[in-house]
Formats: C-alpha cells, sequence, structure tokens
C-alpha cells in the first residue's frame, strides 16, 4: 500500500494547472483590443425643449402686457418657409408673418434673408424669445447649426435665445 500512496501524492503535486500558455494569450489578446478599440469625441449643441406649464392669473396677465409668439422655421431642400404661432395674436396677422426663402442662392444670401426675416417678427414681438426649427431628412448639418446660430443672433444682437430643434409632425 505503500507504493500506491506514493503514485497518489505524485498525481497530486502534477494537478497543478500550467498557467502560462493563458498568459501569453493575454498577453496577446490585451494589445489587439486596445489597437480595435476606437474613442468617441461627443459635442453638445445647447437646445431646449417645450414645456407644458399651468398658468396663474398674474401670468395671464402678464402675458397680456406682452405678446410671445413661437416662430417656426422649416428647412427644406429649395427653400426655407418662416412660420408663427401664437395664442394671443390673430390668425390673419400671424399669416402677414410667413415667409418663405429660396435656398437657391449661396447659403449666406440665403441666411441673411433669413436672419431679416427673423429681426423683422422680433421688433415687431420683443417678449418672443423661441424658435422651433423642423429640417428635413436631406439637410446638411452645417445648414441646420448655420440657422440655429442665425436664430439666435443679429449682427450681435440677441434674436431667440430658445432654439429648439424638432422634428416634422404629421
Amino acid at each position: 500500500m505503500s507504493i500506491l500512496r506514493k503514485q497518489r501524492k505524485a498525481n497530486r503535486e502534477e494537478d497543478d494547472p500550467d498557467m502560462v500558455p493563458v498568459m501569453n494569450l493575454f498577453l496577446v489578446l490585451i494589445p489587439f483590443l486596445l489597437m480595435s478599440a476606437s474613442f468617441y469625441h461627443l459635442k453638445a449643441i445647447n437646445t431646449s425643449v417645450p414645456v407644458l406649464s399651468q398658468q396663474n392669473e398674474d401670468m395671464e396677465e402678464e402675458a397680456k402686457k406682452e405678446i410671445k409668439l413661437t416662430v417656426i422655421v422649416e428647412i427644406k431642400e429649395k427653400q426655407i418657409d418662416v412660420s408663427a404661432l401664437s395664442g394671443e395674436v390673430e390668425v390673419e396677422l400671424l399669416k402677414g408673418l410667413e415667409r418663405t426663402i429660396d435656398r437657391k442662392n449661396s447659403d449666406e444670401q440665403t441666411m441673411k434673408a433669413l436672419s431679416d426675416c427673423l429681426e423683422k417678427i422680433k421688433s415687431g414681438f420683443p417678449a418672443s424669445d423661441t424658435v422651433i426649427i423642423i429640417p428635413e431628412e436631406n439637410v446638411v448639418y452645417e445648414t441646420i447649426i448655420q440657422t440655429m446660430d442665425v436664430a439666435r443672433y443679429y449682427n450681435e444682437n440677441p434674436l431667440f435665445p430658445k432654439v429648439v430643434l424638432s422634428g416634422k409632425v404629421g
């Protein structure tokens, strides 16, 4: 029996796993994973989202003193449509504010015409502070950003500080 005990002890000593192949695998795998990883640099554009709120009697009195419009700028492939919404203004007056800007001209001329149109609306309704920009799917990202910049400032004068980016509804 002493021979059997010696064989069992010898078997137990040889049961230790060999970790060298696993270590070699990680030595090769880690640099490969690091080289194949991609790192993203995210940038943010400040926008705001319209929020529903409850109006008190005090807020209603203040709203009567200063009329606020919400300007909608629809960027299409061949034109830019500008319109306005408000529950405090007659529909006929709002239709008079609607404009269509042709995009056949250069981007600078188009953005200049848009800024002039937005400045006229702002001068007529100085309490207005919100623009909703609705681009079509095929509109270039740079055009959207230029439109947002134009809506915020006109000749370094603030126009509509709340710029909301939206999709087409309906």
